[in-house]
């Protein structure tokens, strides 16, 4: 196994009362996260990678999640 890769860690955030679950990983210096068919990364440099994949997962479920919105108001 690569020293850079790590296998994916389960990652969740509340938000408006529902709980959302997704995995993340950190591979090279980046934080890669995944929620259903979407991914988002961002490279962790001296903050945490735990706290950059929360940011970047509760940035990803309120994209997907106001993409569904908006479809069901159509």
């Amino acid at each position: 196994m690569d020293a850079g890769y790590e296998t994916t860690k389960e990652i969740a955030v509340e938000l408006e009362g529902t709980r959302y679950v997704g995995r993340f990983r950190v591979m090279s210096g980046a934080v890669i996260v995944y929620y259903e068919s979407e991914i988002k990364f961002a490279e962790h440099n001296m903050t945490g990678p735990e706290v950059v994949a929360r940011w970047l997962f509760t940035d990803l479920v309120r994209r997907i999640e106001s993409k569904k919105r908006k479809a069901g108001k159509r």
